[in-house]
């Protein structure tokens, strides 16, 4: 919500019987934007353990509130002002297991940040996205809330079970396939540049934990006359984890395309290389249609060489961890999602999908997820 005159009033109380006094502080030309949502789904698991149901945050678009702070100087055309936003999951879909089917919610900081926006571009500094991060996630199909790139959120922590019966040679979803979106949200210092007509750049450097970020990247968006609307994103990350690994280096992208006939089309790649011989790739395709409060795709990912490591703990304490590279992992993901949305707040979803996991050293069982729920923003 936007007030050109916001009155802040502040009460101060006493423990016991203080009395309480109010205060009105007038600020000029400051504007309020509030928003959230909140994304509860029932989820259906099916793995070579056997079944489970889940309430579950569906972790393509956790539960969250944040806000926006600012203010125009108009002297020197220039807008100033805060980004603050936090998660609050309860069961996230990402995590949730047989074992573990309740987990206690908490809030989570997604962003803090101060910003600057005017003719020469837009600069903000504290946690917040990286310059690259959503590049693999550009998206017109409307079908986004069920059908992420980011496929393992849903479901991620269950295993891939393998036939031969050994638990400790068994990779979860998480570990076998990921979109691979460069580090999210971290402490930086990012610079967007002012529209250049459809494109758009930004630049950041920051540090998450002691790992030195740099990520650069380019965006597209235009509505092209007897084409349709497309929008397309590349980003490249280098990040200086240090000890064997050096350097990782991460390149992606996405180009998504809606045509006027409700017909669209979505392509996503990336790759993470690093001086230990990491070269982990993952691709998805996506076709769907969309018409007016419907809207429907199915689509295909893969991910390739991402050669997870189970680490078993010791039978006795005092022994080493054991350890099992799951070898030559080619991880797929073939799936559909419907989404329709009766009014411009509610999304109401519903999505499969089914995993599967080859590899050099063992044979598994399918994983099948079904989610149907809701998202209502506010």
């Amino acid at each position: 919500m936007k007030k050109r005159k916001l009155a802040l009033y502040i009460a101060l109380a006493g423990v016991v019987s203080t009395p309480v006094t109010a205060q009105k502080v007038e600020v000029p030309d400051l504007d309020l934007r509030v928003y959230g949502h909140i994304n509860m789904a029932v989820m259906h698991a099916d793995t070579g353990n056997g079944s489970e149901q889940y309430i579950v945050d569906n972790d393509y678009a956790s539960s969250r509130v944040g806000g926006v702070i600012s203010t125009n100087l108009e002297e020197i055309d220039l807008t100033v002002g805060a980004h603050i936003e936090f998660e609050y999951q309860h069961n996230p879909s990402n995590l949730v297991t047989p074992d573990n089917r309740t987990i206690k919610g908490s809030f989570d900081e997604r962003h803090l940040n101060l910003f600057a926006a005017g003719r020469l571009g837009r600069a903000s500094i504290g946690q917040g996205h990286g310059a690259a991060d959503d590049s693999t996630e550009m998206d017109l199909s409307g079908t986004k809330v069920a059908s992420f790139p980011d496929l393992a959120l849903v479901g991620g922590a269950l295993p891939f079970v393998d036939k031969s019966g050994d638990a400790t040679t068994g990779p979860t979803l998480f570990q076998s396939i990921r979109n691979q979106d460069f580090d999210a949200r971290y402490d930086r210092f990012r610079y967007d540049s002012p529209d250049l007509g459809p494109v758009s750049l930004a630049v950041s450097q920051g540090y998450k934990n002691d790992m030195d970020i740099t990520e650069v990247s380019a965006a597209y968006n235009e509505a092209i006359e007897g084409l349709g609307r497309l929008s397309a994103a590349i980003g490249y990350s280098t990040k200086d984890v240090g000890g064997s690994a050096g350097d990782v280096d991460t390149l992606g992208g996405s180009v998504s395309w809606l045509h006027g006939t409700g017909i669209n089309m979505t392509v996503v790649y990336s790759n993470i290389g690093n001086d230990a011989g990491r070269d982990s790739d993952f691709n998805m395709f996506k076709v769907g249609y969309k018409a007016g409060r419907h809207s429907f795709t199915i689509h295909r990912a893969q991910g390739k060489d991402f050669n997870p490591v189970i680490v078993t703990p010791p039978a006795e304490e005092g022994q080493p961890d054991t350890r099992f590279t799951v070898a030559g992992s080619d991880a797929e993901v073939y799936g559909l999602a419907y989404v329709y949305r009766p009014i411009k707040r509610l999304d109401v979803y519903a999505a499969f999908n089914n995993f599967s996991l080859e590899s050099d050293v063992g044979s598994y069982d399918d994983v099948n997820i079904a989610m149907v729920g809701s998202r209502l923003r506010f």
